[in-house]
């Protein structure tokens, strides 16, 4: 794990970036931006997210959390607004969702062969052959929001496949 502050923002907002390398590639954890008195926190999971507030409350018990809001990584809606689609009915530009497609296909097959603490630990990969830990494994699956063909979703239909589950 990394952090990189950088002072160029032309608001003069101080900003920092968590991020770590997996396969080769960057991946930024969590985004902290400083503007005058106010910390925007951004975290790509919730434990994450947590790990950061307990670290700023611990540098600064006096800190106040003025709003929090959470949205599941899977939606769509902030990429839509980030390539310029206004609505949720708005179709991306083809190359924008070859590109998240893509992106969303290779962090499947990673997730493959990593730890993941909901299976106590274990890989996806372990669990598909352990029949003792296989179900643990599909309820897992079971509650990944439905593959809606969303560009840039994980496909719990492509994550069983792989695993032989279907």
């Amino acid at each position: 794990m990394t952090a990189r502050r950088e002072d160029d923002q032309p608001d003069g907002a101080l900003v920092w970036f968590e991020y770590v390398i997996t396969d080769g590639m960057q991946r930024v954890r969590a985004h902290l931006e400083l503007r005058d008195n106010e910390l925007d926190v951004h975290a790509n999971s919730v434990a994450r997210f947590e790990r950061v507030l307990a670290t700023v409350r611990a540098l600064d018990p006096s800190a106040t959390v003025v709003s929090d809001t959470r949205e599941p990584a899977g939606d769509i809606r902030a990429i839509r607004q980030l390539s310029g689609c206004s609505s949720p009915d708005e179709v991306l530009d083809p190359g924008i969702a070859a590109v998240l497609d893509e992106l969303a296909r290779k962090h499947e097959t990673a997730r493959l062969d990593e730890s993941i603490p909901a299976l106590a630990g274990r890989t996806p990969r372990q669990c598909a052959e352990d029949p003792t830990r296989r179900p643990d494994l599909i309820r897992l699956l079971e509650s990944f929001p439905q593959d809606d063909s969303q560009p840039g979703t994980m496909s719990p239909r492509r994550l069983r496949a792989a695993l032989g589950l279907d």
